[in-house]
């Protein structure tokens, strides 16, 4: 378990700025603000894969690789973080955490699906 801790720090240490940056971008394409500022909209093109009119794009085949190696990073620190919170945590407090997590988002999407 002890091997399973350190993998799951050092993998969220190594991914952590990336996912950062999509979480954050993504917060702004959520809202649009990426159509009004020209920095963000040019940012903006690492997630879309597609270029501006200038032909500007930062997205590459290798950072494609790396963010599909990041996403894999992700799911296994994701699972190691809940068999942690399973084996170490307040059992029933993580499952009662883990439903809601589920759950909550799955109500929301069909209160208000159209």
């Amino acid at each position: 378990m002890q091997k399973l801790r350190r993998i799951h720090l050092y993998l969220g240490c190594f991914f952590a700025p990336m996912l950062l940056f999509f979480t954050v971008s993504g917060i702004w394409q959520t809202f649009g603000w990426n159509d009004d500022v020209p920095l963000l909209k040019t940012l903006s093109t690492i997630h879309k894969n597609d270029a501006l009119k200038g032909g500007v794009s930062l997205s590459s085949p290798l950072l494609a690789a790396f963010v599909v190696a990041m996403s894999v990073g992700l799911l296994f620190s994701i699972i190691t973080g809940l068999v942690m919170a399973f084996k170490f945590g307040r059992t029933r407090l993580a499952l009662y955490s883990l439903a809601a997590g589920l759950v909550i988002p799955l109500l929301m999407i069909l209160a208000f699906a159209r």
